[in-house]
């Protein structure tokens, strides 16, 4: 019996849950109810530079609370630093699994070495997201994203 040869496999598709930017504890709490509503993964931001100006620690509590009313939600959580690696370190003292530093190259491998001693992630820049500001019904437009996303769209 012949082998299918590596090269005629059709490409596997990644499956990279989509992203969603998050202002505040309400639009966590709907992002991870339209993920479990649609029964999909998802990823959701801080807005950028929120790490400054908001801090680890109020990015932390609304993970802890956006996961305790909605614990069947699949989700990861990212904490956007800017080019703040002192706000970045201090994310991952804060027990936050991922964070996004855009700023020099040399600092992001340093800092990315902290994160791997962490078991978290360090990201580089922001995806594409539906951001949630100023969206008036913001379960309902998680929920028919990811669904679009989730499609192939």
């Amino acid at each position: 019996m012949k082998k299918l040869a590596a090269a005629k496999r059709p490409p596997r598709k990644l499956n990279i849950p989509a992203s969603i930017v998050i202002h505040d504890l309400a639009q966590a709490i709907a992002a991870l109810k339209g993920a479990a509503s649609a029964k999909m993964p998802v990823t959701l931001w801080s807005a950028e530079g929120a790490g400054i100006y908001a801090g680890a620690g109020w990015f932390a509590a609304v993970e802890r609370q956006a996961r305790a009313a909605v614990p069947d939600a699949r989700a990861s959580f990212v904490l956007d630093c800017a080019e703040r690696a002192d706000m970045t370190q201090e994310a991952f003292r804060a027990g936050i699994k991922a964070a996004c530093f855009s700023g020099p190259a040399g600092v992001a491998t340093k800092l990315a070495d902290i994160a791997r001693q962490q078991r978290a992630l360090l990201h580089r820049k922001r995806p594409k997201a539906l951001d949630l500001l100023n969206v008036a019904e913001p379960e309902s437009a998680c929920r028919g994203y990811l669904m679009g996303v989730g499609a192939g769209d």
